[in-house]
């Protein structure tokens, strides 16, 4: 979902949501619930922010998780290799202050967006 694969109604091919979003039941119902009209509000302001860092939205969600001692692990899916690269983009990257407090509005404005 954070990396923006969704955004604009997009439902990229081989794409875990979009597949269980063309079915029925509950694989449909876990898709509604991450990829919904809040959770693509606060990706793109997530993107602009990371956009703003020079970083991916991937990279920009995994700094931010790893940046947290009450996170105890970030787990992180793909479906191809090539998204591995902006994962691991994140292993040493500190994000700044203000990439943070940035974060932490678009938080505060759109409350868990996966309701």
């Amino acid at each position: 979902m954070l990396s923006g694969k969704y955004q604009n109604g997009a439902r990229p091919d081989g794409a875990r949501f979009s597949r269980y979003l063309g079915m029925e039941g509950r694989q449909q119902v876990m898709a509604k619930r991450f990829v919904n009209e809040r959770s693509l509000a606060s990706t793109e302001r997530f993107m602009a922010i990371a956009a703003e860092a020079g970083i991916s939205p991937t990279t920009l969600a995994v700094a931010w998780s790893k940046q947290h001692d009450f996170v105890a692990s970030t787990i992180v899916g793909v479906t191809r290799e090539d998204q591995l690269e902006d994962i691991f983009a994140a292993g040493d990257l500190i994000l700044s202050d203000d990439v943070m407090k940035a974060i932490d509005k678009v938080s505060k404005e759109i409350r868990y967006p996966m309701g």
